[in-house]
């Protein structure tokens, strides 16, 4: 197999290279992209009763223990739960994506290693090629060595571009599917809690 890839050529370094960043991108992504690490269940429930309940103090001071993307914004909509309802949501929005940017962190690397990979086994092929057409274009004792050489050159770093940027491929769908699910959820429980602290005032409770 080492011999193989040697047969590739030069442009099998830099393939190598981008093999590496996807797998170092894909594990640290299906590690950081869990749901428990944006939107934890015991969490949701505890500031949905606070909030029902009107009790921000103790819903602010929960959010400071438990700090994470999902209690920070929490926090915003505590803090501003009296501003206009498009103001409120504005402020929302704008700190959703500075907090929520890193859940696709990684994800534009492992596009360009997609793009990059197969292209890279274009080059190789591309070399292979003029190798080949060196050696016909030339006479000696070891043509056929030659020209097999260029073969391997030309079909190794193709196939090991296409190797590398077809599982990326998909799960760098997989891995954008799964932060836009998160996400998802996220502007939905917010959007509850919104109405929460947003709901009329009853004669039985008031502001804290």
């Amino acid at each position: 197999m080492i011999d193989i890839l040697i047969s590739g050529g030069p442009v099998m370094i830099p393939l190598g290279l981008l093999s590496l960043v996807a797998l170092a991108i894909i594990f640290e992504r299906l590690w950081v992209l869990r749901r428990g690490n944006y939107v934890n269940d015991t969490t949701v429930t505890t500031l949905a009763q606070l909030l029902a309940q009107r009790e921000y103090v103790p819903a602010q001071e929960f959010c400071r223990r438990h700090p994470g993307p999902f209690t920070e914004l929490v926090t915003t909509l505590v803090e501003n739960r009296l501003a206009p309802y498009d103001e409120l949501r504005e402020i929302l929005e704008d700190t959703g994506r500075r907090q929520l940017k890193g859940l696709e962190r990684g994800l534009p690397a492992l596009a360009t290693v997609v793009a990059g990979a197969p292209l890279l086994g274009l080059l190789g092929t591309v070399l292979g090629m003029i190798k080949i057409f060196t050696v016909v274009a030339s006479t000696g004792t070891s043509v056929a060595e030659q020209l097999s050489s260029g073969i391997a050159v030309a079909l190794i770093t193709t196939a090991t571009g296409l190797i590398i940027a077809i599982p990326a491929l998909f799960v760098h769908a997989y891995l954008e599917g799964r932060a836009e699910a998160i996400l998802s959820e996220i502007e939905a429980k917010l959007l509850d809690f919104m109405h929460l602290v947003r709901r009329p005032v009853t004669a039985n409770s008031g502001e804290e």
